[in-house]
């Protein structure tokens, strides 16, 4: 009976020092899939968000991107466009949400993979994105590159994936 309790009490305080680990040390993969979650979460505004909000939420949001990041993209419709760094970055997110009352954006799909020195992600996704309460959303695959820099998981590049029509 003392022996059967020794083993419980063991692997109990094994299961707990193995969650433990996980909680405290999460892989590079999950790190990178919570931040682009994260990043979604960031960039939908409200209709009822002021200003001051939307400001924070453009400082937030230039906050995922490394200093020299890239994002280029083709969608039909809008055309293509290269923006580079974080302040012509900066000035196209501001000038979004001054445009839009509202921006609900969702990725699905999406698909993280750790480069060999674990210091290198690409993550592939849907980005679902639905502007001022459309009904109508558009729909765009994106390839984003990420690097650990100084401890963080920063985007380093965002470009569209141009799929069979």
């Amino acid at each position: 009976m003392k022996t059967a309790a020794r083993v419980a009490l063991l692997l109990g305080g094994a299961a707990l020092g193995f969650w433990l680990w996980i909680v405290l040390f999460p892989s590079p993969q999950k790190l990178v899939l919570k931040r682009i979650s994260s990043l979604a979460a960031t960039a939908n505004v409200n209709a009822a968000d002021g200003n001051f909000t939307r400001a924070n939420k453009v400082s937030s949001l230039i906050s995922y991107f490394s200093t020299d990041a890239e994002i280029s993209f083709d969608v039909p419709g809008a055309g293509a466009r290269t923006l580079t760094g974080r302040d012509e970055i900066r000035e196209a997110a501001a000038g979004g949400y001054i445009n839009l009352a509202s921006l609900k954006v969702r990725f699905e799909d999406v698909v993280a993979r750790i480069g060999p020195d674990k210091q290198t992600a690409v993550v592939t996704c849907t980005a679902n994105v639905r502007a001022n309460d459309s009904q109508d959303t558009g729909i765009q695959e994106l390839r984003f590159q990420f690097r650990k820099i100084d401890g963080d998981w920063l985007i380093v590049r965002v470009e569209t994936v141009k799929t069979l029509q």
